[in-house]
């Protein structure tokens, strides 16, 4: 069902700002790290790549919450994170940004899962989130935007009302499931992990020049921002995020919202949809 797409205000394009808090399982890492692919040891922990996607629990998501200034967010949040590093997860969410579910870890993707272990990992991360926050969660993003034929279901019968997973539309969806409407808000076409291979002034200006053609065009629009706090957390890329975030705020035509905003949003005007 397309939902509602005129944006408060009358605003043209608005503007998702995601940021993903990650960790990986002991023995687990991202295969994008520096130095994964020099890594044959099969058995055999790899630290550097672990220490390398640390940064963003210990020191990238600091420096993004400054970055991001009066700007809200939605931050992904892994219930491994919260259950290692609550003061941190809660500083995000006193700084006012929505929190997300994101999977217990990276290497716990739900399209690997029966359902009732699928199940279990999202009461799991609803839990530890909402026990950190005071906050349930009402959004879900999984690990590499994959879930199951069941996930939707899942997540309406657990009271989620958006997820971020899906790549097939550019303007928000409402899904049917057996426990309700479900948002379904798309993800990013552009990250920092697979773009900022193109150095960091081609990440920016593909950003800047991204908004500026939604602005632009007809409309409306959604203009999605991923950061990684373990990639884009990193004082240059972080740099350049920020000048991404000034060109938002300069833009005049653009409601920055976080996920939930824009669920709420979409199913308060979904009756007057065709």
């Amino acid at each position: 069902m397309r939902a509602e797409t005129e944006w408060p205000g009358g605003r043209k394009v608005v503007a998702l700002v995601t940021v993903a808090l990650e960790m990986w399982s002991p023995g687990h890492w991202p295969a994008y790290a520096p130095m994964a692919a020099a890594w044959p040891l099969s058995g055999t922990d790899d630290t550097h790549s672990t220490s390398w996607a640390d940064y963003g629990v210990t020191t990238g998501i600091w420096r993004l919450l400054d970055v991001l200034g009066d700007l809200p967010a939605t931050v992904g949040v892994n219930g491994l994170v919260a259950e290692r590093y609550p003061a941190t997860v809660m500083a995000v969410h006193e700084a006012g940004h929505e929190i997300a579910a994101h999977s217990w870890t990276q290497d716990v993707v739900p399209a690997l899962l029966d359902v009732d272990a699928e199940r279990t990992n999202i009461r799991r991360c609803t839990g530890i989130l909402r026990r950190v926050t005071g906050v349930r969660p009402t959004g879900w993003m999984r690990p590499r935007a994959t879930g199951s034929r069941h996930t939707a279901g899942l997540l309406s019968e657990a009271g989620y009302r958006w997820t971020g997973d899906h790549c097939d539309h550019d303007l928000p969806q409402v899904l049917s499931t057996a426990h309700g409407p479900l948002v379904s808000l798309m993800h990013s076409d552009h990250s920092d992990v697979r773009e900022a291979a193109a150095g960091p002034y081609a990440y920016r200006d593909l950003h800047r020049e991204l908004l500026d053609q939604m602005l632009a065009a007809p409309g409306p629009g959604v203009f999605r921002l991923t950061i990684h706090a373990h990639v884009g957390g990193r004082p240059l890329l972080a740099g350049m995020v920020g000048q991404i975030l000034d060109h938002i705020r300069e833009s005049g035509d653009v409601w920055v919202a976080t996920h939930a905003q824009v669920a709420e949003h979409v199913l308060t005007h979904q009756g007057r949809t065709p």
